[in-house]
């Protein structure tokens, strides 16, 4: 099963997302998030739930969720 990694910038108020393959190759995505509310999308829900499954996109964006909450509540 593919893994991911979660990162963020948060003087650029950037996410990115990391996914690794079972065959090794990655995959990133980058979006943006409002510091102010934490409200943010991911327009490649769609795909990434065909590919992997829609637990396996829950726990992503579980994981991208926690990382901004972090960064929205030290302002």
């Amino acid at each position: 099963m593919a893994s991911f990694k979660t990162e963020l910038d948060p003087d650029s108020s950037i996410v990115l997302v990391v996914i690794t393959e079972d065959d090794g190759s990655d995959h990133d995505y980058q979006f943006d998030f409002d510091p102010n509310t934490g409200r943010w999308e991911f327009a490649e829900r769609d795909l990434l739930e065909r590919d992997f499954g829609e637990e396996w996109v829950d726990e992503m964006e579980e994981s991208v969720q926690t990382l901004i909450d972090g960064a929205v509540s030290q302002g």
